[in-house]
């Protein structure tokens, strides 16, 4: 159903952790007076997101069907160290596509900490794979 993940496509994703959990980083800035889309994130951030895409973390599936099972990860971020890969997957890509219709969704999920919580998770389940 979905393509394969190998150990570069962890590798790569994972590269960028020590990155989101340093908070001395300036993940974005806010354009005053920009009103529908004000969140401007760094190169690295944007970078990071290619890599997603280029590696096979974003996935296509009803994202917006889903919102309700994501909120559970959102609201319980304890209940990530348990998701396997695929909810990991669904909650990177929930993740993008709400940044693009909610400015700044990206940025909640840096702020609180749920991205490195899910970064964390996906180290967790990093084995031995082909590369």
């Amino acid at each position: 159903m979905y393509k394969k993940l190998k150990n570069k496509d962890f590798n790569a994703v994972l590269e960028y952790l020590p990155y989101f959990k340093d908070k001395t980083n300036s993940f974005y800035t806010i354009e005053k007076g920009n009103f529908y889309d004000p969140f401007r994130y760094s190169s690295k951030v944007y970078q990071f997101l290619g890599v997603l895409h280029k590696h096979n973390f974003i996935v296509v599936f009803d994202h917006s069907g889903w919102q309700t099972e994501a909120l559970k990860y959102i609201e319980d971020p304890e209940l990530i160290e348990s998701a396997d890969i695929l909810i990991i997957r669904k909650l990177l890509t929930l993740h993008v596509r709400k940044e693009r219709f909610c400015s700044g969704h990206l940025a909640a999920a840096v702020d609180t900490g749920h991205l490195v919580k899910i970064l964390e998770r996906l180290e967790g389940l990093k084995t031995n794979l082909e590369d």
